[in-house]
């Protein structure tokens, strides 16, 4: 079993390394692909800075975002692949996952505060389920926020 797994540094974004841990102890053969995609920086940002740091700042980013799951994969001793990307991050997954020929993308999301999940902004997990054709299994490892009283409300 090939799986992708996006990782962006979070806590709630290494649920599905969990998961792959407990699969390998039951005898499933997987191949991992741990992914981390660094945004692109604005142009005005970009033209005061040189490439080479750019690039070693996302290095940089890149590598503590996959500590903890290499760590754990490597305790697993799970195959697993490091793949950094540059770009908006559900079009790179969706197009890592194609590249890659992976059966699933698992991802692992935190809740959004409910202020936000009203405004109807869309999570990277649904964006990316929007543009693969891929089975997506979405770990979720933090309750949801509720949305904080407003100020007239509040109990002084």
């Amino acid at each position: 079993m090939k799986v992708l797994v996006p990782l962006d540094g979070s806590a709630a974004a290494l649920a599905p390394i969990a998961h792959l841990e407990w699969l390998a102890r039951a005898g499933v053969k997987l191949e991992v692909r741990v992914l981390n995609v660094q945004p692109r920086f604005h142009m005005h940002i970009a033209q005061f800075t040189r490439r080479s740091a750019r690039q070693a700042f996302r290095a940089e980013r890149s590598a503590a975002a996959f500590s903890a799951a290499l760590d754990t994969l490597l305790a697993a001793r799970i195959r697993f692949a490091a793949i950094c990307e540059l770009g908006h991050p559900a079009e790179r997954v969706a197009a890592v996952a194609e590249r890659e020929r992976v059966n699933e993308i698992m991802i692992g999301v935190g809740r959004h505060p409910a202020w936000l999940r009203l405004l109807g902004a869309p999570s990277i997990a649904r964006q990316v389920m929007a543009l693969s054709d891929i089975p997506v299994s979405v770990f979720s490892s933090a309750a949801a926020r509720p949305v904080p009283p407003a100020a007239a409300e509040r109990p002084e």
